[in-house]
């Protein structure tokens, strides 16, 4: 009997351990995630700091329940930082000149970013698409949560027919694109790869010969298997505390050394996982390439050539830019970034081949639904979409943020918002509208 109630003590210690163990697993990521988002949303978007809380940090910290009431967030616009804390976990975000922010960086960073410069007026919505304007902004019935959408655009052979924001966003504020930043770095690795820069089918571990203090690499892995998410990586996508995912974004310096450390658990090429870790590796074999800070190669070699005056790829701690989810655009810059690949599919870009392109929105074996290429998503015999055309592809990211690309229209469609977890965007509805439209001939 002693011995009975031994153990059982021993099992309430380990429960109570393990608890706790979760619970400030918990609380990192909150207090990351709080920090981490409200310095970009004031010091790079330009936004108010009570819209940031109200409408992205507050609704996706309501899984802390009654802790909610102890999370506090400070913003010191002098220094460039921005601080979280929660019942003694800290995280702090450094806002800093052409990196936008980072957690855990060290030090004191920058003021707020200027807004880009004013653009033009854009169309007002004609007449016959207010109807689907107000139901693409307005909010579903009986939702449990927000839509939210800030921002839609649509230009059609490379002209914008239609352009509405909600308040206060407009054509000068900075959205973020979240896993739209993989469609942006399938882009720069293509782009790199046509100037003779690196070689993606080349093995990894022959890319990252002389990195010091690596874990041993397959050595049929590729940058193309992770651009293709079908690295077989033991990284799983799974949001949650201590989760590979969440630790990565929330918790690690250099963000990259998770996924590279996680070892194999498929063949490279054979199995189909959605892995933000496969991109954030990617991103540091893309940045080791183009031998310079990343900013700037990526203010003359993209944004430059596109007329592109806002983009923000923000870095972690070590300087690596996020690869997987921290860029941040104007909706007419979004835009534009469409434009390359709706251009790059017909093959009339100078910046980016159509023989990447192509391949990049092709679907690919180790994916049985054909929903994924290279960096984007696909529309493979409707299974994004149903009833639109199967060579429809979008860069998709977290919240409903969408770049939308149907080379036969010659269109481009832009969706940016902050949706609430399992709320329609409407996203689906817009796009039937249109086809609908175009069957119209209006």
């Amino acid at each position: 009997m002693k011995r009975l109630g031994q153990l059982l003590a021993l099992g309430l210690i380990l429960a109570l351990v393990s608890g706790i163990w979760v619970a400030r697993g918990a609380m990192q990521v909150a207090v990351g995630y709080s920090a981490k988002q409200l310095c970009s949303a004031v010091f790079v978007s330009g936004l108010p700091e009570a819209f940031a809380k109200d409408r992205d940090i507050m609704p996706r910290m309501a899984i802390l329940g009654p802790l909610l009431g102890s999370l506090e967030m400070d913003t010191n616009l002098a220094d460039g930082l921005v601080s979280a804390s929660l019942l003694g976990i800290h995280a702090t975000a450094v806002h800093s000149a052409g990196r936008g922010c980072a957690l855990h960086a060290p030090g004191t960073g920058v003021a707020p970013l200027a807004a880009p410069a004013l653009a033009e007026a854009g169309p007002a919505v004609p007449d016959e698409w207010v109807a689907a304007v107000d139901a693409a902004f307005g909010e579903p019935e009986s939702a449990e949560g927000a839509r939210n959408t800030l921002a839609l655009l649509v230009a059609t052979n490379g002209d914008l027919l239609l352009e509405h924001y909600a308040a206060p966003v407009t054509d000068q504020t900075r959205l973020q694109g979240w896993s739209m930043n993989k469609s942006l770095m399938a882009t720069w690795v293509g782009m790199q790869t046509q100037r003779g820069n690196i070689d993606p089918s080349q093995s990894l571990v022959s890319l990252l010969a002389g990195e010091t203090d690596l874990p041993e690499l397959d050595p049929r892995l590729t940058l193309l298997h992770l651009l293709q998410m079908e690295s077989g990586l033991d990284f799983e996508e799974v949001y949650g505390p201590g989760s590979d995912v969440t630790r990565m974004l929330y918790t690690a310096p250099a963000m990259w050394k998770v996924p590279a450390s996680s070892g194999q658990a498929y063949v490279p090429g054979e199995h189909f996982a959605y892995s933000s870790g496969d991109t954030v590796f990617a991103s540091y074999l893309w940045q080791r390439s183009v031998e310079e800070p990343y900013e700037d190669w990526i203010a003359r070699e993209f944004s430059g050539p596109l007329g592109i005056e806002s983009l923000v790829a923000e870095a972690d701690a070590s300087g690596v830019q996020v690869g997987s989810s921290y860029a941040y655009l104007t909706a007419r810059d979004w835009l534009q970034a469409g434009q390359l690949w709706l251009d790059a599919w017909h093959g009339r870009s100078a910046l980016l081949s159509q023989s990447w392109l192509r391949a990049s929105v092709a679907p690919r074996s180790s994916d049985p639904q054909g929903q994924y290429g290279r960096g984007f998503w696909l529309n493979t015999t409707g299974v994004a979409f149903e009833g639109l055309p199967d060579d429809l592809f979008y860069a998709g990211g977290n919240a409903g943020q969408y770049v939308v690309v149907i080379p036969q229209w010659e269109m481009v469609v832009v969706r940016l918002g902050l949706s609430d977890p399992g709320v329609d965007t409407g996203m689906h509805e817009f796009l039937r509208t249109l086809a609908l439209r175009r069957g119209q001939g209006g």
